[in-house]
């Protein structure tokens, strides 16, 4: 009997237990979920004033200030550096064209050199005669310096390279040694330019002449009735040398070279010069 009582009591206790459970659970799934409160409301603001004609005048420009402002780009931020320009970087005229095709030019320069003469029979004599001599026996090579000269020249460049020009060379004196009269000759020739659109150039000058100038009358050379020949020289001049151009119009250059006659007799003169040319325009 005791027994009976005890299963009755723990069966009872089973029981309760199990209905306990199921009604929380039931409790649970119809209860309602729970929603964030939502925010107060603000409390409506007070009515604003009424603004005079003037004032909504000044509001309505300060709104487009404020606008313009947004519009335009921040003056603050530093502005970007351009960058350089390489044709900045150069020098002022270095990019100049120092080439002289289409104008017109004058030259003059001052020339000196050393003379040496190869007499023919009937030549000048080349030094002082030697009067224990017979003509035939006087000497018949001679060096000396030559007598200073004025070089004129009268150009016109069809072309940067090429320059040619009319050529007149003045002698300052005469020349003793050969008993002549102050150099005149007269010809033409050209001036051929190397790098001819630079400021510095190098030039070859090729020329052709005639010497023109006569006898000094000095009878001493008319020693053995030698009646010396001062005949017109065909002469060949060649020379070469820098020119640097301070302007296009304007420079100064230097050269040397040699000039040389045939008919009179076989002489040459190893010169050098130095001048100035203009040119226009």
């Amino acid at each position: 009997m005791v027994r009976t009582v005890r299963d009755l009591a723990f069966g009872m206790v089973l029981l309760v237990g199990t209905s306990w459970t199921g009604l929380s659970l039931a409790q649970e799934g119809a209860a309602p979920e729970e929603k964030p409160s939502a925010p107060p409301a603000e409390a409506p603001a007070p009515d604003a004033k009424p603004q005079t004609a003037a004032e909504q005048a000044a509001a309505a420009k300060a709104e487009q200030e404020k606008d313009e402002q947004a519009a335009a780009p921040a003056e603050s931020a530093p502005a970007a550096e351009k960058a350089p320009n390489p044709e900045d970087a150069k020098a002022p005229g270095e990019d100049d064209d120092f080439g002289h095709g289409g104008q017109f030019g004058i030259r003059v320069g001052l020339v000196g050199g050393y003379r040496m003469v190869f007499r023919y029979d009937k030549s000048p004599y080349c030094a002082k005669p030697d009067l224990t001599k017979l003509p035939k026996d006087q000497q018949k090579f001679c060096g000396h310096a030559g007598p200073l000269a004025i070089d004129v020249g009268l150009s016109f460049a069809p072309l940067d390279g090429i320059e040619p020009f009319l050529w007149g060379r003045f002698g300052l004196s005469g020349e003793s040694e050969t008993n002549t009269q102050a150099l005149v000759m007269v010809g033409a020739g050209a001036r051929i330019y190397t790098m001819s659109d630079s400021k510095f150039k190098i030039f070859i000058e090729p020329a052709v002449a005639a010497e023109l100038e006569k006898g000094a009358g000095n009878a001493l050379w008319n020693y053995g009735n030698l009646n010396p020949e001062y005949k017109t020289d065909l002469v060949f001049h060649l020379a070469a040398g820098p020119q640097f151009d301070l302007a296009k119009a304007f420079g100064i250059y230097l050269d040397a070279g040699i000039t040389t006659g045939i008919l009179r007799a076989i002489h040459s003169t190893l010169e050098l010069q130095g001048g100035v040319q203009l040119r226009v325009p």
